[in-house]
């Protein structure tokens, strides 16, 4: 290929079917970084193509915006959410794509929240539900967005982060990422007299999260409570 023909080639726009969902870039992006994609459309390795001319790539659509914005620009914003950053990770590695690879690797390894804490067992969250007085929250989430779907996901995370941000004084939260769990989010509340569980599939649980919240909170005021009169 010549280099005027190889220009040529690299200015075409081409469309992606990602996982059903189209995508329309330039082969030059595609081909800016070291990568599967580069390998792709730069060799004559065969592509797979769907019903409308489009190049197939069997993944998950959800996250392939941003492995093209990282190609366009070289750097990107990872999101805030740990479990979303190793999906992200999980594609770069697919695409072969390394400077995200190694992005995404060290954002994970200097990732901490100052309000919970994070361990992969059940076993490892006992240490912190026997060893305080205070109440304790735990939230274990399924080992893969895609056993139970984002709304589950998403809306327990979030949820957890802006209660533990808000009541990390009073409240031990424990958050369970086990890899062999495969159950809708679960929710256990240890309080002073009885513990409370609840599956939570997403938004439409949101009542039920809530009621356990002022539950919880009507714990820690009588701990509060408790420990004033003693103390007097």
């Amino acid at each position: 290929m010549t280099v005027a023909a190889a220009a040529d080639h690299c200015s075409k726009i081409v469309k992606l079917d990602v996982g059903g969902k189209i995508f329309k870039t330039s082969i030059s992006t595609l081909t800016k970084h070291d990568s599967m994609l580069k390998t792709m459309f730069l060799t004559r390795i065969p592509v797979v193509k769907d019903e409308d001319g489009c190049v197939f790539i069997d993944r998950d659509s959800q996250h392939f915006r941003l492995i093209l914005n990282f190609l366009r620009d070289g750097e990107m914003a990872l999101p805030d959410s740990d479990r979303e950053v190793k999906e992200v990770l999980a594609e770069a590695k697919f695409f072969l794509l390394d400077p995200l690879i190694e992005l995404c690797e060290e954002r994970l390894e200097t990732s901490f929240s100052p309000y919970y804490r994070v361990v992969s067992t059940v076993l490892e969250a006992r240490k912190y539900i026997f060893a305080t007085d205070k109440p304790v929250v735990v939230l274990r989430l399924p080992a893969h967005i895609a056993t139970n779907g984002s709304q589950c996901y998403y809306f327990s995370e979030s949820k957890f982060r802006s209660f533990a941000e808000q009541h990390y004084k009073s409240v031990i939260f424990v958050l369970i990422t086990e890899p062999e769990f495969h159950e809708d989010c679960s929710w256990t509340f240890f309080l002073k007299t009885k513990k409370l569980t609840a599956r939570i599939k997403g938004p439409m649980d949101d009542n039920l999260l809530e009621d356990l919240f002022r539950e919880l909170l009507v714990d820690v005021a009588g701990r509060k409570r408790t420990d004033s009169q003693q103390s007097e």
